[in-house]
């Protein structure tokens, strides 16, 4: 009797060590043949989640058993307050479909989304006021048209240190860096969503290694290749909880030198 008390003791404790050890991700549910399931994201944005978005297709596809849908729902500078203010002009006027002949209704319902994205646009980001109650008014609307989806929060990056917006709003690179930052953690935490970090790593990279510029040399707020590449492998990461460091897809306008960076970059 004393024995097999003995031997349930430790399959309790073993369970007990297994259960706390694995850390729990929607991203690695994987399909009867071990091949991972399709991740099917829709973002709510503007032209920065299109950067994030340049190269994620082909940076998944490089990863055996990875792969993803992405449907966009973005506008080129479009705020939290003008994507809420379409919902209640949709809403009102069923024509009124401002996402390439869609609502936003529209777009929810037409997958089953796993996430959705929702960010503020850059020159709001470092706002904390621009944030609220729109946000909000999104998330709802998510929730209502696409219950089993996951909000991710999108957290854009800072604009170039060298970018003459930075003068016109009064603000320079590092200010810029923490308060948006603070405004994405703060839109997390309210909806207990995960963070896309894109800023994060933008910043980072900035500290390690200077000479590698990530954003795009006509305006010094968009991202260049090496900008788009980088918030890619970071959203890679964050979605499937993999490694960015796995990843084998290299742009052809970004050194391989440098990709191995920037993966180093979004893994950490």
């Amino acid at each position: 009797m004393r024995q097999i008390k003995s031997i349930f003791l430790h399959v309790l404790v073993f369970c007990s060590i297994l259960a706390f050890s694995v850390q729990p991700s929607f991203a690695v549910t994987g399909s009867s043949n071990g091949a991972l399931d399709t991740i099917k994201v829709l973002t709510i944005g503007n032209s920065f989640a299109d950067n994030a978005c340049h190269y994620l297709n082909e940076i998944t596809q490089s990863v055996e058993g990875c792969n993803i849908l992405i449907e966009k729902a973005n506008l080129g500078g479009c705020s939290l307050e003008r994507h809420a203010g379409l919902i209640g002009k949709s809403t009102e006027d069923p024509n009124e479909k401002p996402y390439k002949g869609q609502s936003l209704k529209d777009l929810l319902q037409s997958n089953d989304w796993d996430v959705v994205t929702i960010q503020q646009v850059s020159g709001n980001s470092f706002r904390k006021e621009t944030f609220q109650p729109y946000a909000d008014q999104i998330v709802k609307h998510v929730k209502e048209y696409a219950p089993d989806a996951q909000i991710y929060v999108h957290e854009t990056w800072p604009y170039a240190p060298d970018c003459k917006r930075l003068d016109e709003y009064s603000i320079s690179y590092k200010e810029m860096y923490k308060k948006l930052n603070k405004n994405y953690k703060t839109l997390a935490k309210r909806y207990d969503a995960p963070k896309l970090e894109s800023g994060d790593a933008f910043f980072l990279s900035q500290k390690k290694d200077k000479n590698v510029d990530l954003w795009s040399p006509s305006d010094r707020y968009h991202a260049s290749a090496n900008g788009c590449y980088l918030a890619g492998c970071v959203w890679f990461g964050k979605l499937f909880g993999v490694s960015p460091e796995k990843i084998t897809y290299v742009p052809d306008d970004v050194p391989a030198a440098t990709a191995k960076f920037l993966r180093e970059i979004a893994a950490k």
